[in-house]
């Protein structure tokens, strides 16, 4: 390990692969999901004046604490490991556990939507068969968990082409976006978009999952012993992909605000649904198969770039004995975590199997976004916590730090306000209670057995 993140176990003697061209990307593909979009659009063309205010709230103080702490404490872990030297043990292992604990039921998540993606690959009149058909969902699911798998063991050289070319799908995909509404306007199609609706306590759960959306530029710091020079590139890498992350937002939004009305767009294949409609209108309907693999593509690196990143995490636990000292192994020759990343797939694969038992497509996708939403702004929280509290910074740091952790906790309440269209409050409250407790206490389970061993995490 690099001295700076103090941790025992000696060093870690993963490969150097991560370029800054590397982390831009990784960054792009861990950020952008253009299926965040159609749901925060209802809002009209107010929405992009709240993406403006997320990033500035919410992503600005991330990257902050990102630079801030990657320089204080370079190394492995990123997250887990600016904590725990801030807070001790176990508030460290805890925001780690939940980081990756989060991420295991994430990847699903993203693995399901892709191939829902990829079913507009054959023409939409397939699109909503294939989309539902489980056999079909289940295949690409598994296949691509399998094959971005053996990529992330063959080392980060070879896995960081998922990511690379999932974050240049992206922003191609952007630009094919951008060219349908242009198409239409073009036409002389343009959907009714009002200006401004309402503000009420929906708009404050918008804001909540436009924050949520911009998560990411934290992960590439997960892996801080695998850039080859991370004082000359981090912070060039966070300032590009931060910004052409919001552009990417903003630019999309303002894209489906032409093209289609937010209220017309579903959840699981939200922007194709919006696109497809818009192209037809417009005669562009050549714009829809090469759209649906650029994004299955992106959606597809995304899942590899936190199943890869978030794997870190057990990585250095097991450094640490903070979790079984087997996860802290280094392939003998391909110099990657093998052990983390074989248990972080099977345990993505159990997840996405379980929730495919006796569901639907939809099912499934709705009960892996239900379990991933509790826990993702808790590392966060903490996060912003570390960056006030660490000495030797300038006020501006400070500050952005309590801006940061004062959005995140109005995020986090925000999350358990019910919006319309849930039917029963206090289902909806106990599915999210269940959600952050349980994984949060298995955590601290974990931690007091290792206590309990004299083991320090």
């Amino acid at each position: 390990m690099s001295t700076g993140s103090e941790i025992p176990g000696g060093e870690a003697h993963v490969e150097k692969t991560l370029g800054r061209w590397d982390l831009v990307l990784l960054k792009i593909v861990a950020i952008v999901n253009l299926n965040n979009v159609p749901a925060t659009a209802v809002y009209g063309w107010f929405s992009l004046a709240l993406w403006f205010l997320a990033f500035a709230m919410f992503f600005v103080p991330e990257a902050i604490a990102v630079l801030v702490l990657s320089r204080r404490y370079p190394g492995e872990g990123g997250i887990y490991v600016w904590i725990r030297n801030h807070f001790g043990g176990a508030h460290g292992f805890l925001a780690g556990w939940c980081y990756w604990a989060t991420n295991l039921f994430c990847v699903p998540v993203l693995l399901v939507y892709m191939a829902g993606i990829f079913a507009y690959a054959g023409g939409e009149a397939q699109a909503a068969g294939l989309a539902e058909s489980r056999p079909f969902v289940a295949a690409l699911a598994f296949g691509w968990l399998v094959f971005m798998a053996v990529a992330n063991i063959r080392g980060a050289g070879v896995g960081k082409w998922i990511h690379n070319i999932g974050g240049a799908s992206s922003l191609v995909s952007v630009g094919l976006v951008i060219i349908a509404a242009v198409a239409a306007l073009s036409a002389g199609v343009q959907a009714q978009a009002p200006v401004f609706t309402s503000v009420d306590w929906e708009t404050a759960t918008s804001f909540a999952v436009m924050c949520n959306a911009l998560v990411g530029i934290e992960l590439a710091s997960t892996m801080g012993d695998e850039i080859r020079d991370p004082e000359r590139d981090l912070g060039p890498a966070v300032a590009i992909a931060g910004t052409i992350s919001i552009l990417s937002y903003v630019l999309t939004a303002a894209a489906v605000l032409v093209l289609v009305p937010g209220d017309e767009v579903g959840v699981l294949q939200g922007i194709m649904q919006a696109i497809s409609i818009g192209a037809s209108a417009a005669g562009a309907s050549w714009l829809v198969a090469p759209l649906a693999v650029l994004m299955g593509l992106a959606i597809g690196g995304a899942a590899s770039a936190w199943f890869a990143g978030s794997a870190r995490v057990p990585f250095v636990a097991g450094l640490t004995s903070a979790l079984p000292a087997a996860l802290g192994r280094v392939h003998p020759v391909y110099k990657s975590p093998y052990v983390a990343l074989l248990i972080t797939a099977v345990l993505c694969g159990l997840f996405t199997l379980i929730s495919f038992a006796g569901s639907s497509v939809n099912e499934a996708y709705q009960v892996l976004l239900e379990s991933a939403g509790g826990m993702p702004m808790g590392p966060v929280t903490h996060l912003f916590l570390t960056l006030t509290r660490t000495d030797g910074i300038g006020s501006w740091a400070r500050a952005a730090g309590y801006v940061g952790l004062a959005t995140t906790v109005v995020g986090m309440i925000v999350a358990f306000l019910p919006t319309s269209d849930v039917t029963s409050v206090w289902l909806f409250e106990l599915k999210l209670v269940a959600g952050v407790a349980g994984p949060v206490g298995i955590g601290w389970f974990l931690h007091a057995r290792s206590a309990s061993h004299g083991v320090s995490a």
